[in-house]
């Protein structure tokens, strides 16, 4: 089955994140680590990091059409800073792998079904 893994982080460390720190570049590496190893037991369809969310929009319905507006939510202390399609064999095979991300990031993951039966039942 497969999986959508957001993981989100905090918006004030996206903003100041320094890359050229021993812990940016420690991220990286196991990223890269992870995505190897992902890669080579078929469960990685697809990840990517997400842009700058200062050009995030949000287009909503409206009486009017849809409206467009800047960000996700003007609030939020969290964004969206990547995501990756996992193809699973189990819902607890995706959520040791997000278990994994956080234990070594720190950072908020989820894991959703893709498709399927909206319970996520298998």
């Amino acid at each position: 089955m497969k999986y959508m893994m957001p993981a989100y982080t905090n918006k004030a460390g996206w903003e100041d994140v320094d890359y050229s720190s021993a812990e940016f570049q420690a991220m990286c590496a196991f990223y890269e680590e992870l995505g190897t190893e992902l890669t080579a037991s078929g469960e990685l369809v697809l990840t990517e990091g997400l842009g700058e969310p200062a050009l995030t929009r949000t287009i909503r319905r409206s009486d009017g059409g849809p409206v467009v507006s800047d960000g996700p939510y003007a609030e939020s202390k969290e964004v969206l800073a990547s995501f990756a399609i996992l193809d699973c064999v189990s819902h607890d095979r995706a959520l040791a792998i997000a278990a994994r991300v956080v234990d070594a990031i720190g950072d908020t993951v989820e894991i959703r079904p893709i498709g399927g039966d909206p319970a996520g039942q298998q």
